[in-house]
């Protein structure tokens, strides 16, 4: 055993990096959870308060009513979006198909600075693309990030365009994962093409499903960058959502322990819905 501590000493970095950045911080995010501090004055024990305030909280309220409708607004056809260009790109019959997942793709690794720049073009509310297009077909122009009706929408399809190509490079690993045997078969059986889709293709990309939609979850409870740079959560808080709520509190507004216990309490609750996908996931595949 003693010949061999040279080898945790190779090992040793990542340890202690994970214990300063990652352990410690977590650790004592937990702690500031139970009291009241501004990073700058002392730290004050506060006890349970911070988690009663939560339910007093109407701008956390606002926005996780914000994330709620976001999430239901782009989500799903994100991922109906993603599923149709996996199974497209995954035909034998399309040409230029490397060509095809580069540009359906580029979205995902596009800096926000330039999304921002260009979609703040599109949405301009006097010289905006978009009202331009509208105005020439005799309807009138949409206050795009201006309206605490249309914020919402409006980064909606930013997030679709955005992340549509990420969720199709995985359903296009899942698709290409599917044995050809099982397609195979099925023909011998006199199944067409909706019913391999239905009986083969959909039962056994159910898996890729089930951690696309975890993933959105996720992100759509965290989503920041979009938020941030688009409409800083207006107007009012009309697009402001629990990601950004969080960075307000902690780097707006110093509130350092009210931010880590709702930091806990979001991380909890998305715990849970993801069990809940994974559970209805499990029995659906029984």
């Amino acid at each position: 055993m003693a010949a061999h501590r040279h080898f945790y000493l190779f090992i040793s970095p990542y340890f202690i990096l994970f214990a300063v950045l990652g352990l410690y911080p977590l650790i004592f995010s937990f702690v500031l959870s139970f009291a009241r501090w501004d990073g700058l004055t002392e730290l004050r024990w506060v006890g349970f308060s911070n988690f009663v305030n939560l339910f007093g909280d109407e701008v956390l309220l606002d926005a996780i009513w914000n994330t709620v409708v976001l999430g239901l607004m782009y989500v799903p056809p994100m991922l109906a979006g993603a599923f149709f260009l996996a199974i497209l790109l995954n035909a034998s019959w399309l040409r230029c198909r490397a060509w095809v997942r580069a540009a359906v793709f580029l979205p995902v690794i596009t800096p926000m600075v330039v999304v921002a720049v260009v979609f703040g073009l599109l949405y301009d509310f006097e010289h905006g693309i978009l009202n331009y297009g509208l105005q020439r077909l005799g309807l009138p122009a949409i206050p795009w990030l201006l309206s605490e009706h249309w914020s919402k929408p409006s980064l909606a399809l930013v997030l679709i365009w955005r992340w549509t190509g990420y969720n199709m490079v995985l359903m296009l690993a899942g698709l290409q994962s599917i044995s050809k045997e099982f397609y195979e078969a099925a023909v011998l059986d006199g199944a067409g093409p909706f019913q391999r889709m239905r009986h083969v293709t959909l039962p056994l990309m159910r898996p890729v499903f089930v951690f696309c939609t975890i993933m959105s979850l996720i992100g759509t409870v965290y989503l920041f960058d979009e938020i941030f740079v688009l409409t800083a959560g207006g107007p009012g808080t009309s697009s402001m959502n629990i990601g950004l709520y969080l960075f307000n509190l902690s780097f707006s507004d110093f509130r350092f322990g009210y931010a880590s216990t709702l930091a806990y309490v979001t991380a909890f609750i998305v715990f849970l819905a993801s069990l809940f996908v994974l559970r209805f996931q499990s029995r659906e595949g029984d």
